[in-house]
């Protein structure tokens, strides 16, 4: 077994854990800290005891000097807070995530792995999105669950609303990446990830989730540019004035898609909404540097330690980001994203050279999508403080697959894989092979 099937496992645990299977929450519960830790533990051995360790790039882009900076002033937040051995467990938790997914990975994984890890992670999502679609067709659903299809109108079929535009979310943005990967290069199978692409958008619709709306944007956005897909860029525009147009109907007239556009413009939703931010911000303004510790804020109910890590008043974003971990905090969180962003802009700005300075540049592309993507839905919901969400996962493992993209690669030669990186355009040379496609020992 490779390390990256541990980490694939891990994100289906956690996967299970977001979408509720019919699993009891107690097993979900304790079976995603273990496969956590297990992953950690394994990949302890790995560098400690086997022949896979490489050394962790010494040129990230100023990535891991701001993961760290984020990591030591989120322990700062939690130890001037007021629920302290809470707040420093979720810090671990935290830390042992960005320990799995950044910097473990990037001193084992090769680019095939990561490349499989990603195709793995495109396949699972795109399963998930024909159980669900499935079930919206059908009202039918193959997964045991206690949830309805839909839920005061949003479909809710395995999960809330809010989590299944998440997931697929997260499934639309892998999918518009998944066409540039060897594994559907073939003509045929690229019309696996556009169909994906497209029922993972209907999905978000069908939600009503505007943050899971407005994250695909962004991340198709920045899909566009990289990859400078002209007519794609257009059919996007397009896609956004039909949604605007929908967004005005009424809403009888797009009842083939349940009753989206009047839940989107819901005032019970914004309302909802506008009372956890006022309460955000009254608690923040008592603490406004720390916060009142990590994740832990009044009124939130706690229920167990699988809910204590996970919790943070629900609906608040970056209110209950700032309420709960101060201006400190949230001050290295909008830094960390800078960093990623000038990087993903002289990337893009300067895409032949980042080309050939890069290990590789889809990769590294794909991971600022689905970073920004994240860094945007979280606006609206409460995970970026819950290490024990999915979403948390797949912000990790984005940034895990930035760094693996933008370490140094050109000519420079791996001791461990013991040959040249290649650049982009020689290891997708059109009719090579898949180990010639890859950086492989």
């Amino acid at each position: 077994m490779r390390f990256w099937h541990l980490l694939f496992g891990t994100v289906f645990i956690y996967l299970a854990a977001q979408i509720d299977v019919g699993v009891p929450a107690s097993l979900t519960g304790v079976g995603r800290w273990i496969a956590l830790f297990g992953v950690a533990g394994t990949g302890t051995w790995l560098l400690a005891f086997s022949g896979r360790k490489r050394s962790f790039p010494s040129r990230t882009r100023g990535l891991a000097t701001a993961i760290l900076g984020l990591l030591v002033m989120y322990l700062a937040t939690a130890l001037a807070g007021f629920s302290v051995r809470l707040s420093f467990l979720k810090w671990v938790l935290l830390v042992t995530q960005i320990y799995v997914f950044v910097f473990v990975a990037n001193c084992v994984l090769t680019s095939e792995d990561w490349y499989a890890l990603s195709e793995a992670f495109f396949l699972l999502l795109a399963g998930v999105m024909g159980v669900i679609l499935l079930a919206v067709l059908t009202g039918v659903t193959l997964i045991a669950t206690g949830w309805e299809t839909y839920v005061q109108g949003r479909l809710a079929v395995l999960s809330n609303p809010n989590s299944i535009g998440m997931v697929a979310l997260i499934s639309a943005v892998t999918a518009l990446w998944a066409d540039r990967w060897p594994a559907f290069a073939t003509a045929w199978k690229r019309y696996i990830p556009w169909a994906t692409a497209i029922g993972s958008v209907l999905v978000i619709l069908w939600t009503a989730s505007r943050t899971s709306l407005a994250a695909f944007i962004v991340g198709a956005g920045i899909w566009v540019i990289a990859t400078r897909k002209v007519g794609w860029s257009l059919g996007l525009g397009a896609l956004v004035a039909l949604g605007g147009w929908i967004w005005s109907m009424d809403a009888t007239l797009v009842e083939i898609a349940g009753v989206m556009a009047e839940r989107m413009q819901a005032d019970a939703l914004t309302a909802s909404r506008d009372q956890v931010w006022e309460a955000s911000l009254r608690n923040w303004r008592e603490y406004p540097w720390f916060g009142h510790g990590y994740g832990v804020t009044e009124g939130s109910q706690i229920g167990g330690i699988t809910g204590a890590t996970g919790s943070v008043r629900d609906g608040s974003g970056y209110f209950g980001v700032l309420e709960s971990v101060g201006v400190v905090g949230l001050g290295t969180l909008v830094a960390f994203y800078g960093v990623v962003a000038w990087s993903l802009a002289k990337g893009i700005i300067y895409r032949t050279a980042a080309a050939a300075q890069w290990a590789d540049w889809d990769l590294a592309l794909y991971g600022m999508s689905l970073f920004f993507s994240l860094a945007v839905h979280t606006a609206g919901e409460p995970w970026m403080l819950g290490p024990g969400s999915f979403g948390h996962i797949a912000f990790w493992m984005a940034a895990g697959l930035v760094v693996a993209g933008v370490r140094p690669g050109s000519q420079r030669r791996s001791a461990a894989e013991g040959r040249p990186l290649h650049s982009e355009r020689q290891r997708r040379r059109p009719n090579g092979d898949r180990r010639r496609r890859y950086n492989t020992p």
